[in-house]
């Protein structure tokens, strides 16, 4: 083998050197920026399809009005009623519980004729906030079933209406 062919043999497996290099490099490089996709992917999944993290919807507006936020959610300490609210231990096959409201006066008597729906969301599930329309069941007691089908800490705002006004009942309550 002669020098000339000799250099142009090193010279080719430079070359072929250097390629191989490059498309390393350049896979490389694209590999790590294809995994930061993924990675952003999932932490784009994991934050939004989430049902544990919630916002609180309308937060802004309630803070703006928080006079009169303020003034539902102390209505009914101030008119001196009683609210009681019994959630039944015990879910049904279909997860099912029985929740059941009285509402009395300051001189303990029942009061009817009130528009009664509960908000009732599990703690670990801010964000599946259920609405119910309790329906009377005479003497001032209002029941309805409600989906609680996991144990543990459930938050249940009472929106009580009674002529022209709004009154909220705010509970936290375990079951098992």
């Amino acid at each position: 083998m002669s020098n000339q062919q000799a250099t142009v043999a090193q010279r080719t497996d430079q070359q072929i050197a250097e390629r191989k290099a490059k498309w390393f490099w350049v896979s490389l490089v694209v590999a790590l920026l294809g995994l930061q996709l993924v990675i952003g992917g999932v932490a784009i999944k994991l934050a939004t399809g989430d049902a544990s993290a919630a916002i609180v919807p309308n937060y802004h507006q309630a803070a703006l009005n928080w006079d009169q936020i303020h003034s539902e959610r102390t209505a009914a300490k101030r008119l001196g009623w009683t609210v009681d609210l019994d959630v039944s231990n015990v879910a049904d096959g279909r997860g099912m519980r029985a929740v059941q409201v009285s509402i009395a006066d300051a001189d303990g008597k029942p009061i009817d004729d009130l528009q009664v729906s509960a908000d009732i969301y599990h703690h670990a599930r801010a964000a599946e906030v259920q609405t119910v329309d309790m329906q009377p069941v005479g003497d001032a007691e209002y029941q309805v079933l409600a989906p609680m089908e996991r144990s543990g800490l459930w938050q249940v705002d009472l929106n009580i209406r009674h002529e022209a006004q709004r009154i909220t009942v705010q509970r936290t309550l375990e079951r098992d």
